[in-house]
């Protein structure tokens, strides 16, 4: 008799099933961070490459050398006289000032200390007693000067065609004659022909860049020849602080010319500001240092025995007073 094992079939069919399944977990398992397909793999990143810098520009710049046609200023060890906590006294007639009076004060008290001073289009720097100064302005003939002292030399810059010149003269600022620079840098005669001939009442204080000034004012109906025509009006207003530095003019004047169209009446305003006193530093003007390959000429003009003015006449030539305190024409030094 014949024996047969039988075999049950669902049996290894449940096994080959078990074994299927195990393997598609095991495969998924690979897959699972690879996306949703199992065909989808992860991009390769692209590298940009950076470009490698040559070796010019791997060098540090040059600078253009540049040479200078006058030496710094020396720093100045000397303590400014203390702001008085009084004004100085004014001398008055009748309750006024006289406009010559504020004038000569306004000079003394400036003279003693360094400043900075706006007149029209005119700056100055200067340090006490002006023994080092910059001025920079437009001279009548509509030419810029240029003029730097400093260890008792004036330099003077102009442009020229193939460069600047710069045309240097001694300078005392102690010497008599040297006063004329004292009085043009602090002002002093722009503010006579301004002012000088007028009387002025103190009409209040008033609190300007933050300091105390008192206030003076001038206004009348004039009839006097000014240039091509007659001033009409002048309003004239001046602020002097404690020291009697006349810190702020404000002049309007109305003037009526005779022209080809008929008589006109215009309005002409001026001003003169003192910025700053006795905190002021002088530098030597960028202007008088030149890149190395400009061309500069420099120039020692032979003494005169008169002192160049810092402006220029109308004719191209500079007025100045001479050593016997007459006035002498001088050749001009502005380009």
């Amino acid at each position: 008799m014949r024996r047969f094992l039988r075999v049950d079939s669902s049996v290894g069919s449940v096994h080959r099933r078990t074994v299927v399944v195990a393997l598609l977990v095991l495969l998924a398992g690979c897959n699972a961070f690879a996306g949703a397909s199992g065909t989808d793999r992860p991009e390769t990143a692209t590298l940009t490459p950076v470009e490698v810098p040559t070796a010019e520009s791997l060098r540090t710049a040059t600078p253009t050398p540049t040479e200078c046609l006058a030496p710094r200023v020396a720093a100045d060890d000397r303590t400014p006289a203390p702001t008085p906590t009084t004004p100085v006294p004014l001398a008055t007639t009748d309750g006024t000032v006289s406009g010559a009076d504020l004038v000569a004060g306004h000079g003394a008290a400036l003279d003693d200390h360094s400043f900075s001073l706006r007149m029209d289009g005119t700056r100055v720097r200067a340090m006490p007693g002006a023994s080092a100064f910059t001025y920079e302005g437009v001279t009548l003939g509509f030419r810029s000067v240029r003029v730097f002292a400093v260890a008792g030399t004036i330099y003077r810059l102009r442009q020229v065609e193939d460069g600047v010149a710069v045309a240097q003269q001694p300078y005392d600022p102690d010497s008599s004659e040297s006063s004329w620079y004292r009085d043009a840098l602090t002002g002093e005669n722009w503010l006579d022909e301004r002012i000088g001939d007028y009387n002025y009442t103190q009409v209040g204080t008033r609190t300007w860049n933050g300091t105390e000034m008192r206030v003076f004012e001038e206004s009348r109906d004039i009839e006097v020849l000014v240039g091509s025509g007659e001033a009409l009006t002048v309003e004239s207003t001046v602020l002097v602080d404690r020291r009697g530095v006349v810190r702020h003019v404000r002049q309007v004047r109305t003037l009526q010319r005779d022209t080809i169209d008929g008589i006109v009446n215009t309005t002409e305003v001026e001003t003169f500001t003192v910025d700053e006193v006795g905190t002021v530093t002088v530098s030597r003007p960028d202007a008088f240092c030149v890149p190395g390959s400009e061309a500069a000429t420099v120039t020692t003009p032979a003494p005169t025995g008169t002192v160049t003015a810092l402006t220029a006449t109308t004719s191209g030539t500079d007025s100045a007073p001479s050593t016997d305190g007459s006035t002498a024409v001088v050749p001009s030094t502005t380009g």
